[in-house]
């Protein structure tokens, strides 16, 4: 049964601690779809997942893997035709959400390259925000919230913790999105796929060999 009296979740709270994996997942799920949202009391903040009823099963590991921290298991929202949860809200998440929020707008810590440091940081936000080209010659992190001077810091993030070091910033309409170019794809790949859900296998790249033959094929 959850836990439903204020004490009880007073005392779950002070029970509660981010281990290095839920902070890493944290990471990634922010710079993607993840978002912190306010208590009640607009004192601490909670983690909120959402995503499409085509990712239930990712929605469902998420859930998982911050079980503890969860009162309610996910729940179908049909006008959305979404899944969703809602951690408790936290000490501990009111101090990243300082960092990664202005108001209510998301904005990018200036200290992202000491957060943004662990594959599977990179893997939760490539879940979230990452496509593969068409083509499969380049693969785009959708950061068109971010300015292009937030953007050009996630560049160099994933330039000196990750070696992705062949990327460029694509402009958007109005606004700029971060492009992994051919060079670092198949780096990019190494990083995130021991840590990839199945679902979103999709989003690979192919392993080079497959790009060599596939250019032979159309030379």
């Amino acid at each position: 049964m959850p836990v439903t009296n204020s004490r009880a979740i007073r005392n779950l709270r002070l029970s509660l601690a981010l281990s290095d994996r839920q902070r890493n997942i944290l990471v990634g799920s922010l710079l993607g779809d993840g978002c912190l949202i306010p208590n009640s009391w607009n004192r601490h903040y909670r983690l909120q997942i959402e995503q499409n009823s085509a990712h239930k099963g990712y929605v469902f590991w998420l859930y998982r893997e911050f079980r503890s921290w969860v009162l309610a298991k996910p729940t179908y929202h049909s006008t959305t035709q979404s899944w969703k949860f809602r951690t408790i809200s936290h000490p501990e998440l009111t101090n990243l959400a300082q960092e990664f929020y202005v108001g209510r707008t998301k904005t990018l810590p200036m200290r992202i390259r000491e957060l943004l440091n662990h594959p599977l940081s990179l893997a939760i936000w490539a879940m979230d925000d990452g496509c593969l080209m068409a083509r499969g010659d380049g693969f785009t992190f959708n950061t068109q919230s971010f300015t292009r001077e937030e953007n050009q810091l996630l560049r160099d993030c994933l330039a000196e913790n990750f070696g992705l070091t062949e990327s460029s910033l694509h402009r958007d309409k109005s606004h700029v999105r971060l492009y992994i170019r051919l060079g670092s794809l198949q780096r990019l790949r190494k990083l995130i796929e021991p840590h990839l859900l199945a679902e979103f296998t999709y989003k690979l790249p192919k392993p080079r060999r497959d790009l060599f033959s596939a250019t032979g094929r159309n030379g």
